[in-house]
This record gives C-alpha cells, structure tokens and sequence, in this order.
C-alpha cells in the first residue's frame, strides 16, 4: 500500500473512487476488480472477520467496516456513510433497524450467497452508459430512472432470477473472472438490452420523489420521512382487500379498474406488480383535490389510514374538514 503524504497514509495501491449514488456493495465489488482478486480474498486480507455476501452489507455497515475503509483510502467519513442504505436516516426513514426490517428498504431474502427476493433494482440504460449500481436501486420508491427516462427491472429478463452481481466472480477458485456488472451472474445474459421508456407522468411522479428524499421535506407534510411513511401506508391498504380496511382499494378499483394483489408483503412483489400502485399512490399524496374527491364521492374513513401509526396534520386535516 503507497503512503500519500497529503493524506498522511497508506491507501489501497488500486484505489479507484465510488460513482455518484453508488451502492457500497458495488463499489467493493469493482475495487477488488481493480486489484485483480476475487472479493472474498480481498476481504480476508484487509477485513478479516468482516462479513460481505452472507449479509445485507449495505443495509449493515459496522464502525469498523467504516474504519478500515477510512484507513485505507482517500475518502471521509461522511462519503463512506454516504454508499450504505444507513444514510438515508431522517430522509427516507426515522430511525434504522441493523437487525431486520426498515421502512423503505427492499430486502433480499439472503441464503448464504444467494439472494431469494427482487431486492436490487437496475435501470438497462445506466448500465450501458457505466456499469454500477445505485444505492437509490434498494428502495421501495424507485421505478424509474430519471436519468434515462426508463423503467426499472427487478430481475434478469432471461432467466428472471434477482440481480446477485457478486456471484460473476464464481468458478474456479484459483482463477480471477472479471466481468462487466451489466451480466446476470445466473445465465450471463446482457442486462443493458430491452430497455422501457417511462410514460410522462411516470417521470414526473419519480422525480417528484426523488426531490423529497433528498432535500428531506414536503409541502404539504413537512418531514419527508413522515411523507413515504404515509406513503407506504397508502401503497399497503392498496395492496389487499379487507372487509374492515378496504374502501380505498375499492374506490381506486372504481376509478382505475382492477388492482393487483397477492398474498403476500408488498416488499415482496414484483416491480411490475407495485408500478400502478405506486402512480395511484402518487396522485392521492400529491393532489389533495383527488383525495377529498375520495372522501366525499366513497366516504373513505380516517380511521382506514390512521390505524397503523399517526398520521400528519395536514392528512388528517382533509377528512376533519368533511
């Protein structure tokens, strides 16, 4: 490892620096293409005891993952916090769980290297133009990139098994395979083909969302982690029927024609299968003329909304007022 003296330190001697919004995991994964080694060796040298691919390592970065990142290359504290799902505190969610679920994060559904749900987005066209992944691409408000102006996918188009990028290094454990991150690590084929444009109000509603999360406030309910809190509370009541809980879903059936729905979590369906739900979602936060139109024309009821956790002022206010 070279000392660089402006930096009074040793740092990886193949340094290379993350991209924009780029996820840690992939990051780690190009560094150690850099030096020509596997990610595991890598790790066993500079992070012994360090666990990478048997955990959601960018959804659980540890102080001294941290630390030997900071000891070993050119970065600040604040930018290597910035490439862990952890910075999204106070913006995407209040507070983080290291040990489970957090709001707004995708899982992975880990078994040991292997991943069992869609957790890991990717827009086609990003990957053509710089094969990386985005720490925006775990998230469950992300559906288009608006970079592109195309349509996120959730899985090979091939062999529609999760994007596990990691697993291109497998095979012969003497012998370093460096492939581009734009493969499927499952049948190899080109993730940057059959790319789909996103309509115009699909990228307004995106980019709408992505101005919340990162200025961390709303208009009309101040915090933004109080605004995809709501928002995650309409996309579940959209998401089932219920005798008890249901009107919303049946008004929106009636304005919008059939929902989908399954039997289970909405974290675990398809990107495909949430997209309507999130642009109804998006129309019913966004424009409070649409929701009051709700209230009145299927008499909605606060308590459908407010039975989960409270809800903001300014939501509240709109069924108090009829």
């Amino acid at each position: 490892m070279p000392f660089i003296d402006s930096l009074q330190k040793n740092i990886w001697a193949l340094y290379i620096p993350p991209y924009p919004d780029e996820l840690f995991s992939s990051w780690y994964l190009r560094l150690t293409q850099a030096h020509a080694v596997k990610s595991h060796s890598f790790a066993r040298y500079y992070f012994p005891g360090q666990q990478f691919w048997t955990r959601d390592v960018d959804n659980m970065p540890t102080d001294y993952l941290r630390k030997i990142i900071f000891d070993s290359t050119p970065l600040t504290y604040n930018i290597i916090e910035s490439l862990f799902l952890t910075s999204y505190q106070s913006f995407l969610f209040e507070n983080h769980n290291p040990n489970g679920f957090t709001s707004g994060i995708l899982p992975l559904g880990i078994v040991h290297r292997k991943r069992k749900h869609k957790g890991l987005l990717y827009c086609p066209d990003c990957l053509k133009n710089n094969p990386y992944y985005k720490k925006k691409w775990r998230l469950t408000i992300s559906y288009v990139c608006c970079d592109c102006g195309v349509l996120l996918k959730d899985c090979c188009p091939e062999c529609k098994n999760p994007i596990v990028f990691h697993r291109l290094e497998q095979g012969d454990k003497n012998k370093v395979t460096i492939l581009s991150l734009s493969l499927c690590s499952h049948c190899n084929y080109d993730l940057t083909e059959n790319s789909e444009k996103a309509t115009e109000i699909q990228l307004l509603n995106q980019s709408n969302i992505n101005n919340i999360l990162q200025v961390g406030y709303s208009n009309h309910i101040q915090y933004s982690f109080n605004y995809f809190y709501l928002f995650q509370n309409i996309m579940n009541l959209l998401s089932r029927r219920n005798q008890t809980w249901g009107r919303l879903r049946k008004a929106c059936e009636s304005e919008f024609g059939f929902l989908p729905e399954k039997d289970k979590n909405l974290y675990f369906w398809s990107i495909e299968e949430r997209l309507p739900l999130f642009e109804i979602t998006c129309k019913i936060i966004n424009d409070y003329s649409f929701l009051k139109y709700l209230i009145v024309n299927y008499n909605l009821r606060l308590s459908e909304f407010s039975k989960d956790y409270k809800l903001p002022y300014s939501f509240e206010k709109i069924f108090k007022d009829y």
